[in-house]
């Protein structure tokens, strides 16, 4: 059961970290059209650099971590009152700590509002290069 536990955490866990490699999202508009896939790819690629020395790389991986945490510590919690009930606290508390912190992990890394100035620092970039960021994807 232990290694059932771990591989889901696991499992959980790379998919959370495939949600932090978001970028902007642009409206087909002229500039767009004109430049193509490539020069907006670079134009892109410029614009996060940028902001990354400007203001710093987004911390979605800290929202991560510390609503993992979080998730860990309730999901223990939880799982040790329900193995103290079914007779196996040990057990029951590891399995609630695991998944909890996979939950919470996976909620950190899908919250949007994880670095709101990377992203406006993003956008203002690529709007002055003639782009319409419309989100991030």
């Amino acid at each position: 059961m232990t290694n059932k536990i771990i591989f889901l955490t696991v499992v959980i866990m790379m998919l959370a970290c495939s949600a932090c490699a978001k970028k902007p999202v642009l409206y087909p508009n002229e500039q767009y059209k004109v430049s193509g896939k490539t020069k907006v790819s670079e134009d892109i690629e410029y614009c996060l650099a940028l902001a990354e020395k400007s203001v710093g790389k987004e911390s979605r991986g800290k929202t991560s971590a510390k609503t993992g945490l979080q998730g860990g510590l309730i999901g223990g919690a939880i799982g040790f009152g329900i193995g103290i009930i079914t007779g196996s606290p040990g057990t029951s508390a590891l399995a609630g700590a695991a998944g909890g912190a996979a939950g919470g992990a996976a909620s950190g890394a899908l919250q949007d509002d994880s670095n709101s100035l990377y992203r406006k620092f993003v956008e203002r970039c690529l709007k002055e290069k003639g782009y319409e960021p419309m989100g991030w994807k």
